[in-house]
């Protein structure tokens, strides 16, 4: 009896050594993007499909850079991934679908990277709202916190993970790869992508829910970095002005003037301080607006035939890296030309400015709807005959924050000093 046991531990104990060096081996997250084996893992077809959440969690605690991004495939698909003249150097880890209660967690674990200076995070109502506080390959990575050798391990032995790297393989050995992602941004697809987004982000505005503590919770979070006198800037993001019609026309404005009052009165919270080595002008934390019928935002939808590309987006939720580059520029004080010049583009949100920044957002929509220009014509048509006839509402379960997440999020940023 104790033969047969002895086998079978011997058994499990290679299975599990094969099963999770062959994860290893192939490294289909891209955690070790210096191997490279031709046939094996050359092309990493499949480091996305977790929405970069394995890969986001070990840069954060391995990252030399001095400036790093955080939020959602905004972020992922609208910065740089690198930007090799930036003093410090620049990192985008950015997570597709990523919530306020992840970024919060991100921030704890950015606050421990002594070699980070300054963190931009990116965010709309998106993050806010009443959605699973995290996806599954979350808590594979370091940012469900515990020692990082547990979330090694985690990773290696999961079976999605495992999938990963037998499909990362299969793509190499056959020539294979994820085409839905490498042709989501086909210039001759991006009008019909525009048309959908109309009835799709009605539809899902519709139901939206916004959640007041997953702000608080994210501030808390950063509360861990501003600890370790790193600087925070949050950028709420340029989305297309189709996109900001379809929540206003589905009756969110409300919920986007809590977000900035809310993130207002988070700021006004904070004692106004200065980073130890600050990469932007002004104090240690700060909100930038850049959303709310901004011109850049009222730009022409691409052409039908893939030969009139809007030059900011791709498609009303998702810009392009050349607008993302101008918000950085915008943060830098960098000198651009219309319609990203710093009076066009990007305003610095403060309990001071709030209110005058929210009338300015109601004055420019108005303007839009009062100009006659032939987009706002016909988008606003769209929208009338969805008011008349309205999609089936999205109905998903709602989620909110729990004791547990409080308590360990308390207990990191604590470590902290915060």
């Amino acid at each position: 009896m104790a033969r047969y046991a002895r086998a079978l531990l011997i058994a499990f104990a290679v299975w599990l050594v094969g099963f999770g060096g062959f994860t290893f081996l192939v490294d289909p997250y891209g955690l070790m993007p210096g191997v490279q084996i031709p046939g094996v893992n050359e092309r990493r077809t499949r480091a996305h499909e977790d929405g970069y959440r394995v890969r986001t969690g070990h840069r954060l605690l391995d990252t030399r850079a001095g400036t790093i991004i955080m939020g959602s495939s905004r972020v992922a698909d609208g910065y740089p991934r690198d930007i090799p003249d930036w003093e410090g150097g620049f990192e985008n880890l950015g997570m597709a679908g990523t919530t306020a209660f992840e970024l919060a967690r991100a921030s704890t674990l950015a606050a421990g990277n002594p070699d980070i200076r300054c963190v931009i995070i990116g965010m709309d109502l998106r993050e806010f709202g009443t959605e699973p506080n995290a996806h599954a390959t979350y808590w594979l990575t370091p940012l469900a916190g515990g020692p990082r050798l547990f979330a090694d391990l985690r990773m290696l032995l999961s079976p999605s993970a495992f999938a990963r790297a037998m499909q990362t393989l299969i793509d190499n050995i056959t020539g294979g790869s994820d085409t839905r992602w490498e042709h989501a941004y086909d210039e001759d697809i991006l009008r019909e992508r525009f048309e959908e987004e109309i009835s799709k982000r009605y539809r899902g505005y519709s139901t939206y829910e916004y959640d007041p503590e997953r702000m608080r919770f994210l501030f808390r979070g950063v509360d861990a970095l501003l600890a370790e006198g790193k600087q925070v800037v949050f950028v709420i993001h340029p989305v297309h002005v189709w996109q900001e019609e379809a929540g206003y026309r589905a009756g969110v404005n409300d919920e986007e003037y809590a977000l900035r009052r809310d993130a207002a009165a988070h700021l006004a919270a904070r004692p106004q301080i200065e980073a130890d080595r600050p990469c932007f002008d002004g104090p240690a934390l700060q909100v930038w607006d850049f959303g709310g019928y901004q011109p850049v935002s009222l730009t022409a939808p691409p052409d039908w035939d893939g030969q009139g590309p809007n030059p900011w987006y791709y498609v009303p939720a998702h810009y392009r890296p050349a607008l993302g580059q101008a918000v950085l520029d915008r943060l830098r004080g960098r000198e651009r030309e219309a319609p990203v010049s710093a009076d066009l583009f990007g305003y610095r949100l403060t309990p001071d400015t709030l209110d005058d920044l929210l009338a300015a957002r109601e004055a420019r929509r108005e303007a839009w709807l009062a100009s006659g220009d032939e987009w706002m014509d016909y988008v606003s048509g769209e929208f009338d005959a969805l008011d008349a006839n309205p999609p089936p509402p999205e109905r998903d379960a709602r989620h909110y924050l729990n004791r547990d997440n409080w308590s360990q999020l308390e207990r990191d940023v604590r470590r902290h000093g915060g």
